[in-house]
């Protein structure tokens, strides 16, 4: 499987909307998303933020597996980059698509001159265990996590 981090375009953010709300109302989140509200969102991020589709490639299928944004104006613009979103389809999970994509983005913001990524997380969700092998650690109660690029 090949897996594509690219920068979302109009045709991709239905689909990555209707995968936010499905994914999002799922445990331990349990967010209630309208279609409309979570379209309302891509856009948003598409047009103020970095946003990213997650395609994957094999012999039979080129399917958008999940996406992720990044706020790089978060606090000091150009130091500090913040992931505001980070969604993979439930069927795509436990594949290291995650791993591939989380590498992916230090390395993009790095390059960029980013000294530190930071996000959030929800201590019961299964990307927990991926940032800690990413060396991302989190604090003990809201699960702020961070990384320093330099």
């Amino acid at each position: 499987m090949k897996i594509n981090l690219i920068k979302s375009v109009k045709e991709d953010l239905l689909v990555i909307a209707k995968m936010y709300k499905t994914e999002m109302s799922k445990p331990p989140y349990n967010e209630n998303w309208t279609e409309k509200k979570a379209i309302e969102k891509m856009k948003f991020y598409s047009k103020f933020y970095d946003l990213f589709t997650i395609k994957v490639n094999d012999k039979e299928n080129n399917q958008i597996a999940g996406f992720i944004c990044i706020n790089p104006k978060f606090m000091c613009p150009g130091d500090v980059a913040f992931g505001e979103e980070f969604v993979i389809k439930s069927e795509f999970q436990s594949k290291g698509i995650g791993t591939y994509v989380i590498k992916e983005i230090i390395k993009l913001y790095k390059k960029k001159g980013f000294k530190r990524l930071l996000g959030i997380a929800d201590t019961k969700g299964k990307a927990i265990k991926l940032y800690y092998k990413l060396g991302i650690k989190p604090s003990k109660k809201d699960v702020l996590i961070e990384r320093r690029l330099k």
